[in-house]
């Protein structure tokens, strides 16, 4: 009985995650675990601490959190504190965005060595199985089902630690959920996560295909050729560029070149590569990640480290199939 590509791809994927479900699975899960544990003892802390006398410092004023959420003369500022929590409460989970780079990185460097290393390698070639399936696979999980899982992850820790803070604010007899559940921007956080998930695709893309490229072609120091060469390319492009007084010309081959090499797996990342969309972005006034970020696509660049990151996952693909028959 044949299996359709399909069938593969999925049962390669789901053989993935059984590997890595440590790195995968549990990491994202411990670390919002802890967040929200460490979030909940600081909220409770610092709002009994102040015994909701003073919450932030107007003009030389101390003004409490009582006085935020419960006086008509703050009423305006109510409603304006409530939306700015739920428009921003997602930001909370930076801290597992940062580690979404960090994962993704380190399991695209050992994603095509350790089965060399461990010569189970042998054993998937014995099967139906291309390496153009295999590394497709890989590729599968480093730019979907990774970024899928942490971003469920911080969505979840984000709106426990909101939840979280409302209910400090009702113990203490500040009611403020009723507005927060009908702030649109409560539901629209999680899904502007997710919604920009296709832009982090593309410009993470030329950092997964030299990792996995360099995993598929070092023998050992994995690490060392992954990191080492774009590094001693950005020391000969400083040298070259000072020799020579073009540091201006060679800023974006630093950048776009060597850079995307390396911190391409970092949520956000586009802003590094393309400082002019923070300029951007700060000079709106109305702050908008989700649309700033959809513009990055609009750039050259975007798409010629698409290419490139493709090209190279096409040279992984090869190497691997060179590496065991050579």
């Amino acid at each position: 009985m044949s299996i359709s590509p399909m069938n593969k791809m999925q049962w390669l994927i789901r053989r993935e995650l059984w590997e890595h479900k440590g790195m995968l699975l549990w990491t994202p899960a411990l670390i919002g675990i802890v967040m929200t544990v460490l979030g909940a003892l600081m909220t409770i802390g610092t709002i009994t601490k102040a015994k909701m006398r003073t919450a932030l410092t107007i003009n030389g004023d101390e003004v409490s959190w009582n006085a935020i959420f419960n006086t008509r003369s703050f009423g305006s500022r109510r409603m304006e504190i409530i939306d700015a929590v739920a428009n921003n409460y997602i930001v909370t989970a930076a801290p597992l965005f940062l580690a979404l780079g960090f994962l993704v990185f380190f399991y695209c460097l050992s994603a095509l060595h350790d089965d060399r290393r461990d010569r189970s390698v042998l054993f998937w070639k014995s099967l139906p199985i291309s390496d153009a399936q295999t590394v497709l696979s890989k590729v599968a999980i480093a730019l979907l089902v990774a970024p899928l899982i942490v971003a469920a992850a911080a969505s979840l820790t984000s709106l426990a630690l909101v939840l979280i803070l409302g209910g400090v604010l009702a113990a203490n007899g500040i009611y403020v959920f009723a507005e927060l559940l009908a702030s649109p921007g409560l539901y629209l956080g999680p899904l502007g996560v997710f919604g920009l998930l296709p832009v982090y695709f593309l410009w993470a893309l030329p950092t997964v295909g030299w990792l996995l490229m360099v995993s598929s072609w070092a023998r050992s120091k994995v690490f060392l050729w992954a990191v080492g060469v774009p590094l001693l390319l950005l020391v000969l492009t400083v040298w070259a560029g000072k020799l020579t007084q073009t540091e201006s010309d060679l800023g974006w081959i630093q950048m776009n070149v060597i850079g995307r090499a390396l911190l391409g797996t970092i949520p956000g990342g586009w802003y590094l590569f393309e400082p002019a969309l923070l300029q951007q972005l700060h000079a709106s006034k109305n702050i908008n990640v989700f649309g700033n970020s959809w513009s990055s696509l609009s750039l050259p660049a975007a798409w010629l480290g698409a290419a490139a990151g493709a090209a190279l996952i096409y040279a992984a693909i090869r190497l691997r199939r060179w590496r065991e028959e050579g």
